[in-house]
Formats: structure tokens, sequence, C-alpha cells
């Protein structure tokens, strides 16, 4: 006995004919014969009989018949169950990120999904990027977004979804804002409101300004780029950030310009490396890499 052959016993009983089954099903009716007759000789006794020239269904067959029709309704259950799980994933995502996403164009993204998914629980987890990668690798979060990866990062898969040019950001009214681009020399003996001393980020900054005639005044540090932004805004130094970050805080009254060289500011997606992907996972981060993409295209 297998599925074809139930399958086409069924729609003989609801249709009446050998013929109406073949046409619901788009196949013929010498094949539904076919498969009758398989049934039959496995189960062992006769399914229909006909009687003044109509197709009745023995005793045996009308009994078999409530059992398959059960067994259908648990099939069509799982089809239902299938397809909402495709349509709206297993119901909930959990987003590790750092505070540079999570405080500027995090917000858009989930307001898209939620658009497309709306049925999705979403909860947000934001922290510095080796939380972020400690979060996704024990499974806490389903994915992480992170400004940078430790040459050790186990139990995560990190993708490169955008790297942009950091800026140097400003209060109004800077000499600064004389300057075109600025350079490392541009900055000696200025304040420089700097992220904290563990961060991958704050490396690449002071490596710029490695040189003695380059040296800053390093007297305030924060582990965040939006509170960077606002202690800039209040005249309290100057920084170098990511450009994202930079122009959600246009409006407290900072000012950006380039800055040369290009200090580089990834984003990475960061992912479980010892477990499949969950479909809600899989559309956040094609979602967000597209978002992300339209975000920096003009910084790319």
């Amino acid at each position: 006995m297998n599925f074809k052959q139930v399958e086409a016993f069924r729609a003989v009983m609801l249709s009446g004919s050998m013929t109406a089954a073949a046409e619901s099903l788009h196949t013929s009716q010498p094949n539904i014969s076919r498969l009758i007759a398989q049934l039959e000789r496995s189960s062992g006794f006769k399914l229909f009989e006909r009687v003044a020239g109509r197709l009745l269904p023995t005793d045996e067959g009308a009994a078999l018949f409530a059992d398959v029709e059960r067994a259908f309704i648990g099939l069509q259950s799982l089809q239902h169950s299938a397809h909402n799980i495709r349509r709206a994933g297993t119901g909930r995502l959990r987003i590790a990120a750092v505070p540079s996403l999570s405080l500027t164009v995090l917000p858009r993204v989930i307001q898209r999904f939620r658009q497309q998914n709306p049925d999705v629980a979403i909860s947000i987890h934001t922290n510095e990027s080796p939380m972020v990668a400690h979060w996704t690798a024990s499974h806490f979060c389903d994915l992480g977004l992170a400004s940078y990866i430790g040459d050790q990062t186990p139990g995560v898969r990190p993708e490169l979804m955008c790297d942009v040019p950091g800026v140097c950001v400003f209060a109004k009214g800077h000499r600064l804002a004389a300057l075109t681009a600025i350079g490392p020399e541009d900055l000696k003996d200025e304040e420089f409101v700097s992220l904290i001393h563990d961060d991958g980020t704050r490396a690449r900054i002071d490596r710029v300004f490695a040189e003695p005639r380059d040296q800053r005044k390093l007297n305030v540090e924060t582990p965040f780029a939006a509170t960077i932004c606002s202690l800039v805004a209040l005249g309290l130094g100057v920084s170098i950030v990511n450009p994202m970050v930079a122009l959600e805080y246009m409006h407290m009254g900072i000012e950006i310009r380039p800055f040369r060289p290009q200090i580089s500011f990834p984003t990475y997606l960061l992912l479980p490396s010892d477990r499949p992907q969950t479909l809600l996972a899989q559309r956040f981060g094609v979602l967000i890499n597209q978002m992300l993409g339209e975000a920096t295209k003009d910084w790319q």
C-alpha cells in the first residue's frame, strides 16, 4: 500500500467515478483503475462493486475510507502548518546588535521586516561586539550585528555586510568647519572623545595617530558612538565615527567631514556556526544587507 494508491482510492470515493477521479488528479482513467486494483490486492478485499452501472464502495471500502479521511485531515493540518512556518517562520526573532546599529538603521529595518512579517515577535539585545558574538554563539540570539570581530571568534560565522570610511565629527562653529577634509595633523592638541580602550575600532583609530606630531588630548571616552556624538555636540571634543551614526545626530548641532587616511568601519552579520540558519534569520539577513547598502551607498 502506498500513497498514490490511497490518493486514487480517496479521489474515487469523493468523485464517485474513476473518470472524475482521474481528472481531479490530472492522470488517466486506466492509471486510476490500475492503482485501485493494486490497493485491493495489497489490502486483501474489494473496495468497489458495480451496481446498475454505478461504482459503489463495499462495506470494507467504506470502512477504509473513514480511516483514509482521518489521515488526510492530519496531512492537511501538516500542510497548513508548513505554510504558516514558510510565511511567518517560527514566530520569534532574537537580534543582538551593537549600539551604532540599534540606534540608527536597525529600527527602520525592523519596521520594514514587521510589515512583511506582522506576526513575528522580535527582541533586540544591545551590547558591544564581543558580547554580541557571545550571544550569537550561545544561541541566546538568532543572529548578531557587530562592528568588528576579534582574531578568535569561536561559534560564529561572520559575513561582511558593508564597510564605510569614518568621518570626523565636531560641533558647529568649530575651526575644522573651514576644511573640506581632515587629517591627523589637523586634530593635534584637540580634545578627542574616544571609544573605550578594548574596542577594536578604537585600536584602528589610535594607529592613525601614532606619530608624535599628531597627538590628541584623550580625556573623555565612552563605549558608544552615539554618546560620542552627543558629547561632541556639547563642545566637549571632536572624534571619528561611523557616518551612519553621525548622520543620525546632525540635528544636535554637529558637522562632519571626510577623514584621511580612511579608517574602516565595517558591519558584520554574525550567525551561529553550529546550526542551520532559521528561516526568519535568513529573511532578516537579506533585508538588513539590502537596507545597509541603501544607507551607505554614498559612503562606500
